[in-house]
């Protein structure tokens, strides 16, 4: 199984305020993604402040896969189908998708501990 770090960030809004987006109906889109050769096992999302100053959605899903680069790419696929126009999230935008090193060097106790 292999973790992939997702962030979702919303579209610029006239006004300013971003479009919201609640964490369990995405978390359900995530677990619903038709993936070719991989399948998305467990995901957790949470509204967080991106670092682009933008409030978004912060996921992190394990996917298993034939390799975590087979994992990276089939959530980033599956991802890029959410943002597309007529997808869940239209309009949305696809902010960071990679394995997330803590935790595929094994080192996710360390990075606790800093």
């Amino acid at each position: 199984m292999y973790a992939i770090r997702l962030e979702l960030v919303p579209p610029p809004v006239e006004g300013g305020c971003p479009e919201a987006a609640g964490a369990a109906p995405v978390r359900t889109a995530l677990l619903r993604l038709p993936l070719d050769g991989a399948r998305v096992c467990h995901a957790r999302v949470r509204a967080v402040r991106l670092r682009e100053g933008v409030d978004g959605l912060a996921a992190v899903c394990f996917l298993t896969a034939g390799s975590l680069l087979a994992a990276e790419w089939a959530l980033r696929a599956g991802a890029a189908g959410l943002v597309a126009p007529g997808g869940p999230l239209a309009g949305w935008s696809v902010g960071r998708c990679e394995a997330d090193p803590w935790i595929a060097l094994g080192l996710w106790q360390d990075s606790a501990r800093s």
